[in-house]
């Protein structure tokens, strides 16, 4: 009996030790809930955005103060005093930048709050992954002692081996069960992301390249979209998008968009229409109020070189040519805000060899250690520099964010688009060789 109740108590410590990662990821969400509201507030000055639960209000001191007072029950000391680091960081980021944007939004100062918001933020991520860390190890060594225990506890007799293989079955079912509900949405997003990333085809008379890099924080992957798709001999689109959030609901708003936005194109020559008819749908779909979508929507036609494109407030969108490099402006505001909001399509003439790249804004917003992001002017000397070929050029510019942030911190998504005089096969996203040189 004192084996039996030895082995319950180091499987129900196994629970609670899952039960503490659980409570964590929800301390992150909670927290990710609160950023994006923040942003679409400040992004639009739309008030619906501190209406909903995801505003700051409390639920993240809460969850905190609970997860670190039963870790110190547990004994946990050192893990509870890094969730009160992260409690402490909270607080400063609701203080020193949350509150003021909420007062004023417009402020000369938003967008240093902003930089001092996302250095907090990573060091909150930090603090997690520590943590997150320190309860596998706790883990690993009840593990261990369980096993021990059962080893142990084997020769008795025949009868109490029976009874321990019935009580470490139900461990196990039960370990696995808490287990899977946490992996759960981590695998749904991931199956999900993987229909997205990288489905496009390359454009006719164009060379073309990609990349996706992830964030390693514990945060879930984002809403990031990818894709391109031929309507003619000579013609066809493209399209990158940021869904608001993480987790599968932003993935799952990001399939939403690759889908629709394929679906009106078929139907469609101008890109404006298709992305305001899209931003109806998605308003009159999408019951989150405080959910949006940043976009880019070109449509090339290689036969006279030319690109028409729709940008719902999407920044990070440039044009090389030689060595100048033009910043294609936004041509409407974010998706989501306004169902009878009204976008414009730029026309962009073109030359063999010019160059058309657009990223998320994880590669405009990679940060040093200090906090100073990498930023368009750094962006634009970058693509200035950079190769020719898209898919080196797309590489580079990873690896330069990389570099420079010491690791991901939010997802990047990249296209570059380089007019060619030939056509080339349809093949997947990927790197072409670049044997097709300016005229």
């Amino acid at each position: 009996m004192i084996g039996l109740r030895q082995l319950d108590a180091a499987s129900t410590a196994q629970v609670r030790l899952a039960n503490f990662r659980a409570d964590l990821d929800s301390l992150l969400q909670t927290q990710l809930g609160e950023e994006t509201a923040l942003r679409g507030y400040v992004a639009t000055r739309d008030p619906t955005f501190l209406d909903t639960d995801r505003a700051p209000d409390g639920a993240f001191d809460r969850l905190a103060v609970s997860l670190r007072d039963r870790l110190r029950v547990e004994g946990l000391d050192t893990i509870a005093g890094a969730v009160d680091d992260i409690l402490t960081l909270h607080g400063q980021w609701e203080h020193e930048v949350a509150l003021p944007l909420m007062h004023d939004p417009g402020s000369r100062d938003a967008y240093v709050q902003q930089s001092r918001g996302k250095v907090l933020t990573d060091l909150m991520s930090s603090d997690a992954r520590a943590v997150r860390a320190a309860l596998s190890v706790q883990s690993d060594g009840v593990e261990q002692t369980l096993r021990r225990r059962i080893n142990a506890t084997v020769a008795i007799s025949a009868g109490i081996v029976t009874l321990f293989a019935i009580l470490a079955l139900w461990y196990a079912i039960g370990r696995a069960t808490v287990m899977t509900k946490l992996a759960r949405e981590q695998t749904l997003v991931d199956a999900l992301q993987r229909t997205l990333r990288v489905s496009g085809v390359g454009l006719p008379r164009a060379q073309m390249g990609f990349a996706y890099a992830s964030a390693t924080s514990e945060a879930l992957v984002g809403g990031d979209v990818i894709d391109s798709w031929r309507s003619g001999p000579d013609r066809g689109w493209f399209l990158i998008a940021d869904a608001s959030g993480k987790g599968i609901e932003a993935a799952r708003h990001a399939a939403f968009v690759q889908y629709a936005i394929r679906a009106l194109a078929a139907e469609a020559v101008d890109p404006a229409d298709v992305v305001a008819r899209f931003n109806r749908l998605y308003v009159s779909t999408i019951d989150d109020p405080s959910a949006f979508i940043v976009l880019f929507l070109g449509a090339f036609d290689g036969g006279n070189q030319t690109l028409r494109y729709a940008s719902a407030g999407h920044g990070t969108a440039y044009v090389r040519r030689g060595s100048l490099v033009e910043r294609l402006p936004p041509t409407g505001p974010i998706i989501g805000i306004d169902a009878e909001q009204q976008y414009q399509t730029e026309t962009v003439p073109l030359a063999i060899g010019d160059i058309v790249l657009i990223a998320t804004d994880g590669l405009s917003e990679a940060r040093d250690g200090r906090g100073e992001l990498l930023g368009d002017d750094r962006i634009v000397t970058l693509l200035r520099d950079g190769p020719a070929e898209p898919q080196s050029l797309c590489d580079v510019l990873i690896a330069s964010a990389d570099d420079f942030s010491g690791g991901a911190k939010d997802d990047m998504a990249i296209v570059a688009l380089r007019v060619v005089k030939h056509d080339v096969a349809a093949v997947p996203f990927g790197p072409v060789a670049a044997d097709d040189e300016p005229a």
